[in-house]
């Protein structure tokens, strides 16, 4: 029974480990900035952050799910149900910041696009409705959970930490 729980743990969580050169204080101010900005609510210590509350986003047309923060436009703090973040700094005065990813939103939003793309399946021919049953699983996998729920938002952090972007693509 351990070893199922520790894979839906594991396919429910991503870890990633940053290094930034920025003191744990600095790392810490920027990283709130960024939720700040992308609508989550969070709670801060000397050396973490917890989000509180990711946005929610069920229509298109609503403006928390768009973003100027990155190159896709779209907020991928939308896509997942939390994020913690942790700060060590080391002695050579790098720190190493570890972001875990709870991606049990993400994880819904593709069974319900593999939902979707069942029952218009089973409204087509065999071949045609095997392949864009088989299409639209592997896209919403690879686009939600894969890429908003985890490269994009481990890359809108590294991009603070690193200085590369802060707050200049802020409208």
């Amino acid at each position: 029974m351990m070893l199922g729980t520790n894979k839906v743990n594991a396919l429910m969580h991503k870890t990633y480990e940053l290094i930034c050169q920025l003191p744990a204080h600095t790392a810490s101010e920027r990283i709130e900035r960024l939720l700040s900005k992308e609508g989550v609510k969070y709670t801060a210590t000397d050396l973490g952050i917890t989000s509180v509350r990711t946005p929610m986003v069920v229509l298109g047309i609503q403006p928390e799910l768009y973003s100027h923060s990155n190159w896709v436009g779209l907020n991928p703090f939308v896509f997942v149900s939390g994020v913690a973040l942790r700060f060590k700094e080391e002695e050579n005065g790098r720190t190493t910041v570890t972001v875990r990813v709870n991606r049990l939103r993400a994880l819904l939003w593709v069974a319900f696009w593999i939902t979707c793309g069942s029952l218009a399946a089973l409204a087509m021919p065999e071949p045609g409705g095997a392949i864009l049953f088989i299409g639209i699983a592997c896209a919403a996998w690879f686009g939600i959970v894969s890429f908003l729920g985890g490269y994009l938002i481990k890359k809108e952090i590294s991009d603070r930490l690193n200085g590369g972007v802060d707050d200049q693509l802020a409208p």
